[in-house]
């Protein structure tokens, strides 16, 4: 039979944003948004320096809304990852659940065929010193036995020849949805980097600098004027 991959790419977000780490065994911790504050000019600031021209503050805040509106779709993002791989988690759970009732049920049948065999040397023992109508009554017994048995080893073939067919075309599924998912996943991690970097970047262009807020809230007003 074949054998399912023993790693599916879990999606987890760090402070800085969202990076990929292996785990086949506790699910890792619910995430934290991939969008932190947002990173808009508070009040007018204290500090000293040159004060930005209402260009450059028109340029720091649409950034900053490019920031906010690629966060959220991020999120979104980041929900639709965390749901696969919980899907994935748990197909891999219910075939390996499938492989497990099998197995038991083999163990099963192997216990009763040794019992049963044991039971039939027996018999062979007993048999000179039992009367013929004794005798063929046990056979009978023992033969009923057997034929009981072997129908189920019988159904107990047919079950497994049709599971390991069934398991060979699952492992593919599955192994192309985890393959899917480890793409789904690098793209998601590179687009959260991304993310990270224009935030740093809007950090050394527009953070703690001074602007007028009449230039805000002029801005503001274009802004309005344009939805």
């Amino acid at each position: 039979m074949n054998t399912l991959r023993t790693s599916v790419a879990v999606a987890v977000l760090l402070a800085s944003g969202l990076a990929v780490a292996q785990s086949t065994g506790t699910p890792a911790k619910p995430a934290a948004k991939p969008a932190a504050q947002s990173a808009a000019p508070a009040a007018k600031p204290a500090a000293k320096g040159k004060l930005m021209t209402r260009d450059e503050l028109r340029s720091c805040m649409a950034s900053n809304q490019e920031i906010d509106d690629q966060a959220a779709k991020l999120k979104t993002r980041q929900a639709d990852v965390l749901k696969e791989r919980d899907e994935l988690k748990a197909l891999k759970e219910t075939n390996a659940k499938s492989d497990s009732d099998l197995g038991t049920q083999g163990d099963a049948l192997k216990a009763e065929i040794a019992a049963t065999n044991a039971a039939g040397e027996e018999l062979k023992v007993a048999a000179p010193k039992m009367e013929k109508a004794e005798l063929k009554a046990k056979q009978e017994e023992f033969n009923a036995r057997a034929a009981a048995l072997q129908a189920k080893i019988d159904a107990y073939n047919a079950a497994l020849t049709t599971a390991r067919a069934e398991a060979a075309k699952a492992v593919d599924a599955y192994n192309a949805r985890v393959d899917a998912f480890q793409k789904h996943t690098d793209d998601f991690n590179e687009a959260v980097e991304d993310l990270n970097d224009k935030r740093n970047a809007w950090k050394l262009k527009c953070g703690n600098r001074s602007y007028d807020e009449n230039d805000e809230i002029a801005i503001k007003k274009e802004l309005a004027g344009k939805k």
